[in-house]
């Protein structure tokens, strides 16, 4: 009976890194994510540089969360992610609207897919 509730205990400890894992990484995504429209709402305005100012402390905030996000998270999708990061701030550089809209979307939808991948549903259950 002991080894039941051991058993038991480890499992709702497991269950519950998980849930808080997931509450984690929706809520570092989704404040990366609502700063990256406020940039995007910036360059509209014709405010480059700060749009690149933020966006730039978007990219750190993912940097100092690198170590978390590269190690609870597929490497493929943490690169794809680094790399969108880049193109979006090559982009404010340049101030190429159309390019930089399309890329700060894609960067925004991939933050969003990280967090999702980690979402307890039936869907990522199964």
């Amino acid at each position: 009976m002991k080894r039941l509730w051991i058993a038991a205990g480890l499992l709702a400890l497991l269950l519950a890194a998980s849930l808080t894992n997931a509450w984690y990484a929706q809520k570092l995504t989704g404040n990366m994510g609502e700063r990256l429209r406020q940039a995007q709402t910036l360059t509209g305005q014709g405010n480059w540089d700060r749009a690149e100012a933020l966006t730039r402390q978007v990219y750190e905030d993912w940097q100092d969360h690198h170590f978390y996000f590269h190690t609870l998270m597929r490497h493929s999708d943490t690169d794809q992610v680094l790399r969108a990061f880049r193109q979006v701030l090559e982009y404010l550089r340049l101030q190429e609207p159309d390019q930089y809209n399309a890329a700060n979307a894609d960067l925004v939808a991939q933050l969003e897919l990280l967090a999702e991948m980690e979402q307890a549903t039936v869907v990522n259950v199964l």
